[in-house]
């Protein structure tokens, strides 16, 4: 009688394993989540396009048109100006624009220890604020 339930028992399915995640984990994942739909929703206007709104006064934007945009904003207060733009990023060389020259075999070699250039950082003004050419473009 014993084997014969230890037989009903064996030919009975096994129901599917029940996988769970440890509470952080499950945490982790709807914070994970939540803040994907937070973002990706935060990026959108009504209209459903993404939105590129100006950092604000001072702070460099990514590109020229995005300044040029920011000051056409203020564009009715600045009386007589007209709006440059700058990218002073490039303007100038620093630590990361540095080469190194080290010998090498019989020779020298030369190469940059940071990056060729620093990403682009505009910036906008009523006129051109130096007398540098190429430095500030009318918008």
């Amino acid at each position: 009688s014993s084997h014969s339930l230890q037989r009903e028992e064996q030919s009975r399915p096994l129901p599917p394993p029940v996988v769970t995640l440890p509470d952080t984990m499950q945490r982790a994942s709807f914070a994970l989540v939540f803040a994907a739909l937070f973002l990706g929703a935060a990026g959108l206007s009504v209209g459903g396009r993404l939105t590129a709104e100006p950092k604000g006064a001072g702070l460099p934007e990514p590109t020229m048109e995005a300044a040029c945009g920011e000051c056409k904003q203020h564009e009715q207060y600045l009386g007589e100006c007209t709006c440059f733009a700058s990218d002073i990023m490039g303007t100038f060389e620093d630590d990361s624009t540095k080469k190194l020259t080290t010998r090498e075999k019989y020779g020298f070699k030369t190469e940059n220890t940071g990056v060729e250039r620093l990403p682009e950082g505009w910036v906008w003004h009523c006129r051109p604020i130096t007398a540098s050419e190429g430095v500030w473009k009318q918008c």
